[in-house]
C-alpha cells in the first residue's frame, strides 16, 4: 500500500468531522435526565458528570498525524469504556488472575454479585454480552436496559418486550449493569482499581492526572484484605466512567493496533488481545468488549479488519492495523461517523 498522504486529503477528512459536530447539548446531566437513556425512575444520575465542550479528533496513518478540537481536554466517552475494561481483562488473563475465559466468575470472585442463578457465568460470556446475567447490582437491576437493539445488525424481533431470561450464552444483549458487574470482579482478582491497574500496567499514557475512571460513590467501594477499593463503571450511563483525552484514547488504540506492544514493551499478549477481537459467535460484529467490522457488515467504508471502541456521543477510537491507522472522535454526529470513515479511506488509498 503506497502510505503517502498529501496535506490536503487528509485535511479533507479533518474538514468533514469538524463539520459533523454531534447535536447533544454541553450539559451531560439534561442528556441523561432528559430520558435519551432511560425513562423515569432509571434517568438517573449516580456518578460524576463532565459537560460536554466541543468535538475534537485525530487521525494517524503512518507517521502522518491531523487533528482537530483540544487533544488533552478529559471528555465522557461513555461505552468506549467498555473496551478498556476489555484490554485490562486481557491483562488479568495474561497475569494469571483469570484461568481460563471459559472459566465462571465465581470460581475467581466470592461475592454475592456470582452467587446462583449467576455462578455459571464466564468470563467469556460477561465480555461478549452473552452472560445473561441476572439482579440488581448499585441499586440498578439488569432490567433496566436488557433488550437495546444497538447493532445495526441485529433483528428487531425480540425487541419491545421484556425477553424471558434464558442460561448464560442464549442472547447477545448489550447491557451496562453486566459490565459493571465484570467492573466489580474484575476489581476483586487484581486487588486494586481499575484505574490504579491501568495506570501502572501503561504508565507511559496513563500515569498523569489528564483522565479519571470512576463510579457510584460511595455504593461502589469494596473491601479487599481489609483495603476500601473504589469500584469503577463501564460506561456513563448513569455518569461515572472514563473521562478520557484524544490523545489518551489515542495511546490505547496504538496499542492495540500493535497487537500489545508500547515501544519494545509488551503490555498485553497477541494471544489475550485475539480473544477480544475474535467475533462473538451470536454477534459477529462485536467480541470482547470491543465492536468488530465482520464482513464490512458495521461500517461498510471501513476494512474488514477494522475494529471500534465506541460510544454514544459519538465517540470512537477506530483501529485498522493493516494500515497502520488509528482515529479517534470525540463529540461526532452518528449518522455522519460512516461519512467520516469513507473521507479517511480516500486519504489513504
Amino acid at each position: 500500500m503506497d502510505t503517502r498522504l498529501t496535506d490536503v486529503r487528509l485535511q479533507d477528512a479533518v474538514d468533514y468531522a469538524v463539520s459533523h459536530p454531534t447535536s447533544w447539548p454541553t450539559d451531560i446531566r439534561a442528556v441523561i435526565e432528559g430520558q435519551t437513556f432511560d425513562p423515569p425512575p432509571w434517568n438517573i444520575v449516580k456518578g460524576r458528570l463532565r459537560d460536554r465542550v466541543g468535538p475534537a479528533g485525530l487521525i494517524r496513518v503512518e507517521n502522518h498525524t491531523a487533528s482537530w478540537g483540544d487533544q488533552f481536554r478529559a471528555d465522557m466517552v461513555f461505552s468506549v469504556t467498555k473496551s478498556y475494561v476489555g484490554l485490562l481483562a486481557a491483562i488479568a488473563m495474561d497475569e494469571g488472575r483469570i484461568p481460563a475465559w471459559d472459566a465462571p466468575v465465581s470460581q475467581s470472585v466470592a461475592q454475592s454479585a456470582f452467587e446462583p442463578p449467576n455462578d455459571i457465568v464466564s468470563w467469556r460470556q460477561l465480555l461478549q454480552q452473552t452472560s445473561e446475567w441476572q439482579g440488581t447490582l448499585w441499586g440498578i437491576p439488569d432490567a433496566v436496559d436488557r433488550n437495546r437493539q444497538l447493532s445495526p445488525t441485529e433483528s428487531s424481533a425480540r425487541f419491545g418486550a421484556t425477553t424471558p431470561y434464558g442460561a448464560p450464552g442464549s442472547y447477545w444483549d448489550y447491557n451496562d449493569i453486566r459490565v459493571n458487574a465484570l467492573c466489580l470482579a474484575l476489581t476483586y482478582v487484581f486487588g486494586q482499581s481499575l484505574p490504579d491497574v491501568l495506570r501502572s500496567r501503561f504508565p507511559e499514557s496513563f500515569s498523569d492526572a489528564g483522565w479519571d475512571w470512576g463510579g457510584y460513590p460511595p455504593e461502589t467501594t469494596i473491601d479487599v484484605e481489609g483495603q476500601s477499593i473504589p469500584v469503577v463503571v463501564g460506561g456513563g450511563h448513569w455518569g461515572g466512567g472514563i473521562a478520557t483525552s484524544v490523545e489518551k484514547d489515542a495511546a490505547l488504540g496504538q496499542l492495540v493496533m500493535t497487537g500489545g506492544l508500547h515501544q519494545d514493551r509488551r503490555i498485553v499478549s497477541q494471544e489475550a488481545l485475539s480473544m477480544l477481537l475474535t467475533p462473538c459467535d451470536l454477534m459477529p460484529v462485536y467480541g470482547g468488549l470491543w465492536w468488530l467490522n465482520t464482513d464490512r457488515r458495521l461500517f461498510p467504508a471501513a476494512p474488514a479488519t477494522s475494529v471500534f471502541a465506541l460510544g454514544v456521543g459519538m465517540n470512537a477510537i477506530w483501529i485498522d492495523a493493516p494500515h497502520n491507522l488509528v482515529a479517534v472522535a470525540h463529540g461526532f454526529d452518528k449518522d455522519a461517523f460512516g461519512g467520516f470513515i469513507e473521507s479517511v479511506m480516500r486519504a489513504i488509498a
